[in-house]
């Protein structure tokens, strides 16, 4: 004959529950605000200059990496269908 467990510590378990859960609703917020940024993150923002090219900017800022590739990331981020860039325009800058 099988026994039943007793629940012995009511108000214990449900503190239990209770932290459980806000925990699971915190790290559900977590992996969602994540997941707004798409996988990139902003460090900076750069404001365009007269004569300012891409290029240029991706030259400067790019640390290193092929300025193609990080052109691209600019327009990505940016949400540029084109490579016309103004004077006075905001561009944020990806890692």
């Amino acid at each position: 004959m099988r026994r039943r467990y007793r629940l012995k510590n009511k108000k214990r378990f449900a503190c239990v529950l209770v932290l459980f859960t806000l925990i699971t609703v915190f790290a559900g917020l977590m992996v969602t605000a994540g997941a707004s940024s798409q996988g990139q993150v902003v460090h900076d923002y750069v404001v365009v200059s007269q004569g300012d090219t891409l290029w240029e900017i991706a030259s400067t800022y790019g640390k290193g990496m092929d300025p193609r590739a990080y052109i691209y990331e600019i327009k990505m981020l940016n949400k540029l269908t084109s490579d016309n860039i103004y004077a006075g325009q905001q561009l944020y800058l990806p890692y």
